[in-house]
């Protein structure tokens, strides 16, 4: 949403008018100004998310899981029309026509039932991300990412109880599904080596690409964290540490590893030749190779950019893995951080503290997933157990 549009109704000091649902049985509207517009409360409240210090990429999350759900809200309370015709409408239309439903949109006529069914509907909803292939899109979102949305729903109803912006919290009451315990998906030592080792082959910018993949491997930094990298992060000349900005923008200082130390080496020089070519200079250490648009919400181009995106990271790392033979489900960046926390723990290069630290988790039970056996694991221990009739050691 447009939160410069909204303050103009604020410091107009209007409210723009909204509908109430009627009472159960009467089949009508009725006009009046909402006590509590959703789109002037969200922007409060992600003001006061934002006050509190949270960083950008959460007051993202929280608006798109928010914002989502009021449009099915508002589709119940006839304020848009159905997902199928929206989807029909150019940009511009339908993002005009939800504001004006989030204008008219009274948070205090939201129920309980009215949550549920939008988080019955998301948990169905075909997954965007797999519109070009949607034989791969699973059936139901996963638990974790409902109980994301069920999470941001319950914050932003507690927080209208608080301030008195409703009379009563329709998201006290939702729980969020319970989340399916799963190992870390890792790809095995020989072909993370192998990895390193080739990253650059076929590719178009190799020393960029082999930096991406020692990133993740040498240093297991998440996929945001790779792309937000910044040059003025990377210390020492030549590199010897970087400062890393994880979930909540914590930041965590962390030595490098000489894979990664030259890597940087040989990838700077040519990250400073590449921009040059182009006319253009990046703040991320990781660029991407060719300049892309930068749009503001109205569709219009506003500028250029080859600031790194988490579509450039993702993309070498699928590139890289594809090369390989070890694309397959489940494995792409984040399996390389989880192949860095598994090597690292069982080869005895970290203790169980460090590598909290080195991962940048905030409990130490997130890293105790990493102590798990394997299922092979287990196997090879039953075969040489000395009742298993397996060989003897």
């Amino acid at each position: 949403m447009n939160t410069a549009y909204f303050s103009s109704h604020l410091a107009a000091g209007t409210e723009p008018v909204g509908i109430h649902r009627s009472a159960p049985g009467v089949d009508h509207a009725v006009a009046v100004a909402p006590s509590a517009p959703y789109a002037v409360t969200v922007e409060r409240f992600l003001q006061r998310l934002s006050n509190e210090g949270r960083s950008a990429r959460t007051l993202a999350a929280y608006r798109y899981d928010l914002d989502d759900t009021m449009v099915d809200v508002a589709i119940g309370a006839r304020l848009l029309a159905d997902r199928p015709t929206l989807g029909r409408l150019e940009a511009v239309d339908r993002e005009a026509q939800v504001l004006t439903a989030f204008e008219r949109l009274d948070v205090a006529t939201v129920t309980l039932d009215d949550l549920d069914g939008a988080l019955a509907e998301f948990r169905t909803r075909p997954d965007p991300r797999f519109a070009r292939h949607p034989e791969r899109s699973p059936e139901e979102r996963s638990p974790a990412t409902v109980a994301r949305r069920t999470a941001a729903l319950r914050s932003f109803f507690a927080w209208c109880y608080r301030t008195q912006r409703v009379a009563a919290d329709p998201a006290a009451l939702l729980k969020p599904p319970k989340k399916r315990k799963r190992m870390p998906r890792a790809i095995d030592k020989a072909t993370a080596s192998r990895a390193l080792a080739e990253a650059g082959q076929a590719s178009g910018w190799p020393e960029r690409d082999l930096l991406i993949m020692a990133l993740a491997l040498a240093c297991g930094l998440r996929l945001d964290e790779i792309a937000r990298l910044r040059v003025d992060d990377v210390q020492g000349d030549p590199p010897e540490g970087v400062i890393v900005r994880g979930k909540g923008d914590k930041e965590r200082r962390l030595g490098l590893p000489p894979v990664v130390q030259q890597a940087l080496v040989d990838y700077l020089p040519t990250r400073a030749e590449r921009l040059a070519a182009l006319g253009l200079d990046a703040t991320t250490v990781v660029a991407s190779s060719r300049a892309r648009p930068i749009r503001a919400r109205s569709g219009e181009v506003v500028g250029t950019t080859v600031e790194a995106s988490r579509d450039t990271v993702i993309y070498v790392v699928d590139r890289v893995l594809r090369h390989l033979g070890a694309r397959r489900d489940g494995v792409r960046v984040h399996a390389l951080r989880h192949t860095f926390a598994t090597l690292g723990l069982r080869e005895g290069a970290f203790s169980l503290r460090q590598l909290q630290v080195a991962l940048g988790h905030a409990s130490l039970a997130t890293t105790q997933i990493y102590t798990e056996v394997a299922d092979e694991e287990i196997a090879a221990a039953m075969r040489l157990h000395p009742l298993g009739g397996g060989p003897r050691r």
